[in-house]
Parts: C-alpha cells; sequence; structure tokens
C-alpha cells in the first residue's frame, strides 16, 4: 500500500497537486474491499453484500463530503498505478480521482486476485 501512495502523489505533485495523506479508515475499507473481491475472484465497486463505498465507509463511522473509489487486477503497484493514471481523455475516472483536489486522504487495500493481485484505493475529502 504505501508504494502505492507514493506513486500516486508522485503523479499529484508532478500536476502541482498536493500529497494525499494516509487514511487508517479509508484503509480499513480498501482492504476488506480486497479481500471481498479476492474470495469472489472477481471484482467491482460494489461488494458482495451489494455495498458501495460510501456504505462501507458509514459503517466504519466515516462520511465525507467527497468520497471515490479506484480498483484494478495488476501485477503490482506501478502496474496498478499507471493502469489508474493513463486513461485516455474523455474516459478517464480514475485519473480524475487520482488528480482530484476534493480528495485529500487516501487509504489502499491488496488482496490476492486471479491474475496478480487486487489494488484498491479509496479516496475522500472533507
Amino acid at each position: 500500500p504505501a508504494l502505492v501512495v507514493a506513486l500516486v502523489n508522485e503523479r499529484r505533485a508532478a500536476h502541482g497537486l498536493p500529497p494525499l495523506t494516509w487514511s487508517p479508515t479509508l484503509a480499513q475499507a480498501a482492504q476488506a474491499q480486497a479481500e471481498d473481491c479476492s474470495r469472489r475472484g472477481w471484482c467491482s465497486h460494489v461488494g458482495s453484500d451489494g455495498a458501495r463505498l460510501r456504505d462501507r465507509l458509514a459503517r466504519l463511522g466515516y462520511t465525507p463530503r467527497f468520497a471515490g473509489e479506484n480498483w484494478v487486477n495488476a501485477q503490482d503497484p506501478q502496474r496498478a498505478v499507471l493502469w489508474w493514471y493513463d486513461e485516455p481523455p474523455g474516459a478517464d475516472p480514475h485519473r480524475r480521482n487520482l488528480l482530484s483536489d476534493h480528495y485529500t486522504e487516501i487509504g489502499v487495500g491488496v488482496a490476492q486476485a486471479p491474475w496478480g493481485y487486487y489494488f484498491i484505493a479509496d479516496l475522500a475529502g472533507p
């Protein structure tokens, strides 16, 4: 998780944005979602119980004004962040999440996937 955060913050710095700070609560939500995806053998933004990111955060007592989630099945942290960042304009929701000035915090979860790992980055801001 720490390398994902460092890589995301490098890209934010290249765009003149402040770094995201680590949130244990977001990390807990992201890790639980990554493990849920691993148990299922596939991933989406909706958990096996039907919960979306805001539902998962509310269960943890966290209700930020802004919240977003990126996930990908990749071999390593570098490929995960590259996949999110290199989306083409107009079809780039993951890139926009990484570069949004609405977000100030990040938490990352990682779990085994059929072809590498599920990387989940949950982002939030007040």
